[in-house]
């Protein structure tokens, strides 16, 4: 066979990545920076903004693709008082998957909490998780939360 670079081949002579007849619907293929890979289910995510957690509200956060939430994590602008910040997490059909605490002793700026549901965790493209602040807190701070969906 002929010495040719990959990059002027045309079909029929391209194929696909290596290790795609294993791989599951959706997976996508992360690379390891060591020259090799591995594949991978499509991991999204999600990030939305408490404007502030004195005060009790609900966000409805959209998914886009069906997966299992994995993670939620949190991380303050500034010490809250007053009260700890507790945020109830739900699907959809309004089932609990936990709920994330911040803990007012102590907090500061760029605090990170974390809560990994292990119930009620898995989503369908085009629904919506909420999230419900129940603001305890006396302090007016913003929260940002990261959701952490695994792609089915």
């Amino acid at each position: 066979m002929a010495n040719v670079n990959h990059s002027t081949l045309t079909d029929p002579f391209l194929h696909e990545p290596k290790g795609v007849a294993a791989a599951s619907s959706g997976d996508v293929y992360l690379a390891n920076g060591s020259g090799s890979g591995s594949w991978t289910s499509r991991q999204s995510m999600l990030t939305v903004q408490f404007p502030d957690i004195s005060t009790a509200s609900d966000l409805y956060v959209p998914i886009p693709y069906a997966g299992t939430i994995t993670k939620i994590q949190s991380a303050l602008t500034a010490a809250i008082s007053g009260g700890d910040a507790v945020f109830t997490i739900t699907n959809s059909a309004g089932a609990s998957m936990g709920t994330l605490t911040i803990t007012q002793s102590g907090s500061a700026a760029g605090d990170v909490d974390t809560l990994a549901p292990s119930s009620n965790n898995t989503v369908t493209a085009g629904s919506f998780i909420k999230i419900a602040c129940a603001g305890a807190p006396s302090s007016h701070v913003e929260a940002c939360i990261v959701i952490c969906v695994d792609g089915s």
